[in-house]
């Protein structure tokens, strides 16, 4: 019966360190921060979803346009437009497509080698039911991720799981010997 409990409590130790060290933002493409949720654009309702690349400075946007029927919208031009805050002159305006999107319900594009600030962004919506825009302001910065963090979750990951293995292999050898 201790050996149960102490198994249990190391599977229970281990799946909360899995969730510290997960517990973070999703930095896959598709994803990020939400910018705008299901805002009406026109005849469309819109959510964009922003992610900053630490590495290289790139500021990546998902785009996600349904009908006011909450249909996806497949075929529309989206276009956005990145204005530094406060200022009129338009810095890049780059077309969003699904060909690069790994989900191909969505509008993907990068922004390439932007500075830190707030920008101003414009997004323009075209297609057969009509146009739409929308704007908001948005922060682009990116945080340094520290490793020895990742490097600690992860050593003490290990030394967790291999204290259950042992345990419960204990257990195993002390259960067969009582048997035989």
């Amino acid at each position: 019966m201790k050996s149960i409990v102490a198994y249990r409590m190391v599977n229970f130790a281990l799946t909360m360190c899995l969730l510290l060290v997960f517990n973070g933002k999703v930095l896959a493409h598709g994803a990020g921060d939400e910018q705008i949720v299901r805002e009406k654009s026109g005849p469309y309702y819109v959510t964009v979803w922003s992610t900053s690349d630490a590495g290289s400075g790139d500021l990546h946007f998902t785009v996600a346009v349904g009908d006011l029927q909450e249909n996806p919208v497949l075929d529309a031009s989206v276009v956005i437009k990145v204005t530094p805050f406060g200022s009129e002159k338009a810095v890049i305006t780059q077309e969003a497509t699904t060909k690069e999107s790994a989900n191909k319900f969505r509008y993907e594009t990068d922004f390439s080698s932007m500075q830190t600030g707030i920008y101003s962004i414009t997004l323009v919506v075209s297609g057969a039911a009509g146009d739409g825009s929308i704007s908001f302001d948005m922060e682009h910065s990116y945080e340094q991720y520290s490793s020895s963090w990742y490097m600690l979750a992860l050593l003490s990951l290990i030394v967790l799981g291999l204290f259950g293995f042992l345990l419960r292999r204990k257990t195993i050898l002390n259960v067969s010997t009582i048997v035989h």
